[in-house]
């Protein structure tokens, strides 16, 4: 049986990154499993064209905490077309089953997420996050 948790993934569970509030918020993000109950809130700060500041609270399993911390480190820095392209691939890595290699090399850090592919019920879990900092994302006033 495939293990579920990878070091990597334990490493961001146990101390998530992107913690602290942002000094200045130009978009709030949300999301909720209505599965289990876990959620996720963002603040995201937008300066000279980019994302350049990111915090996350999530709150209920390993796999939202880690993923959601993975996801806001890749998201820092890029433009809000860029972090848009950065999550719909991590979305089609997580929900394909064949490994497309386009979307294994378009997702940084996330790649340690490909472990939870096989336990699709867990998969919400990794996207969580993900959702939150969408949200976000499409709440920015450029």
């Amino acid at each position: 049986m495939q293990k579920l948790y990878n070091e990597e993934i334990l490493k961001h569970a146990k101390t998530p990154q992107f913690t602290s509030k942002v000094k200045k918020v130009a978009a709030t993000g949300h999301a909720v499993n209505q599965f289990c109950g876990d959620e996720v809130d963002v603040e995201l700060s937008f300066s000279e064209g980019v994302i350049n500041d990111v915090y996350i609270n999530s709150k209920g399993c390993s796999i939202n905490i880690a993923s959601s911390s993975l996801m806001a480190g890749e998201i820092k820095n890029l433009d809000p077309k860029q972090a848009a392209t950065l999550i719909d691939n991590y979305k089609s890595f997580m929900n394909r089953e064949t490994l497309e290699s386009k979307y294994k090399t378009n997702i940084g850090s996330l790649k340690v997420m490909e472990s939870v592919k096989a336990f699709p019920i867990r998969i919400k879990c990794a996207v969580l996050g993900t959702q939150a900092i969408e949200d976000a994302v499409s709440r920015l006033h450029i």
